[in-house]
């Protein structure tokens, strides 16, 4: 999606075809008022082959979509730094979403609580393709960046977003919460992947994640930066599957039997986001809750505005 003087483009393009992203980039300036200053023009790269599910059963799809698209973007970045070198047009900055789950299995305490992943955790052993991609897409930018840091031609600055969990109105239909809401609005029985206290996640709402992601596009890097930073974009709470249940029940005003299936191949026990570098760089913290959060989900949910949604599977 293209914005320019208060106005929507939008423009379908593979991000992983480079000739027709880089078109779609250029064209953006041909239509832009450059002014003193030029034209900034900021990339939030957000298109990927999402969930452990589908990365599974397509693992090259989602290698092109996840890492092959990550390099591309940031190729067509630089290409246009260096083709409008005289000040005509800059990209400056490019947004990486990246997700939670490159932390792989999240780490517990003696007692069994949930310890949050931070930024410096290891990463190096993902548990499933999704996060082995996501994981891939971050040392390819952080190499991008160094590399034409160096060449001193062409640079461009990256942030990456750790997303965890997001819920909201048009999520993800594979998702627990989008799950949940649609069996409870309809009367079915809840089906459950595992006990539900074996497994947590951290929810953070759409809404939060947004402005996150606008700050992490406007925000001036320290001069102490190297031009790539990473931060996590969570909710900073660990909730049990049990909770997140319950928290649905509560919103849709109804509750249901529950039919529990065994844990899916790849799934992580939990997930739990330290939002320390996102508070310090971006000023950033999410602002809502997961009961207001999921009660603005179902007033989504059951509003002719979701009427397209509620038959997606």
């Amino acid at each position: 999606m293209l914005t320019r003087a208060g106005t929507c483009d939008v423009a379908e393009v593979d991000a992983s075809d480079s000739e027709a992203f880089e078109r779609v980039v250029r064209d953006a300036v041909a239509r832009a008022d450059a002014g003193e200053g030029g034209v900034d023009i900021r990339i939030a790269h957000l298109a990927a082959r999402s969930g452990v599910g589908a990365a599974a059963g397509d693992a090259v799809g989602a290698t092109v979509a996840n890492a092959l698209s990550a390099v591309n973007v940031l190729s067509v970045a630089s290409r246009v730094n260096r083709a409008y070198s005289e000040g005509i047009a800059r990209v400056p900055r490019v947004v990486l979403a990246s997700s939670g789950s490159v932390y792989g299995e999240a780490s517990m305490t003696a007692d069994g609580a949930p310890i949050a992943s931070r930024v410096g955790d290891g990463t190096d052993h993902p548990t499933s393709t999704y996060a082995a991609t996501k994981r891939s897409s971050e040392l390819l930018a952080k190499a991008h960046v160094a590399t034409h840091a160096r060449a001193g031609a062409g640079g461009v600055s990256v942030i990456v977003a750790r997303i965890f969990t997001v819920f909201g109105p048009r999520g993800r239909p594979d998702m627990a919460v989008w799950r949940f809401i649609k069996q409870l609005t309809s009367g079915a029985r809840l089906t459950r992947f595992g006990d539900g206290q074996s497994t947590w996640r951290d929810y953070v709402y759409v809404d939060d994640v947004v402005d996150a992601l606008t700050r992490a596009l406007m925000v001036e890097l320290p001069e102490s930066s190297d031009g790539f930073e990473i931060v996590n974009i969570a909710g900073a709470r660990p909730v049990f599957l049990s909770e997140i249940i319950a928290a649905c029940e509560e919103a849709c005003g109804t509750s249901s039997a529950v039919d529990e299936l065994p844990q899916r191949p790849g799934d992580v026990g939990g997930t739990y986001g330290d939002i320390t570098e996102a508070t310090a760089l971006l000023d950033w913290t999410p602002k809502t809750t997961l009961r207001d959060g999921l009660r603005r989900t179902v007033a989504w949910w059951t509003s002719p505005e979701a009427d397209e949604y509620r038959n997606v599977e």
